[in-house]
């Protein structure tokens, strides 16, 4: 079972890795051209990895708009990461509306 986690556990990061060049390539294309679709939180999960600590949802959005142009809507946003964290996968909650990355165990 150890083995099947750590190869899922490389299947992330390499999406992620690839996640994070395409966002950079998209940053030098005319702002016309975007990802067709990217789930909004995969767009938080990468703000989380890059922010080191866990962040308030005003700032996931701030952030979201500046380096991805992306306008995400609050409540669709936080109920997604409720959801998520209910099932236990992958977000956590440490105070009202701050969200951060489940640490690997």
């Amino acid at each position: 079972m150890d083995n099947f986690n750590d190869f899922l556990e490389i299947q992330r990061e390499l999406l992620h890795a690839q996640l994070k060049v395409i966002y950079r390539h998209q940053q030098k294309l005319p702002s016309d051209k975007k990802i067709k679709r990217t789930s909004n939180l995969i767009i938080v999960e990468d703000i989380l990895q890059h922010s080191a600590q866990p962040l308030h949802i005003s700032k996931i959005i701030e952030i979201a708009q500046k380096d991805y142009n992306l306008a995400l809507e609050r409540d669709s946003v936080v109920s997604a990461l409720i959801k998520k964290i209910n099932a236990g996968k992958i977000f956590i909650r440490v105070a009202p509306n701050t969200f951060g990355l489940k640490k690997n165990t």
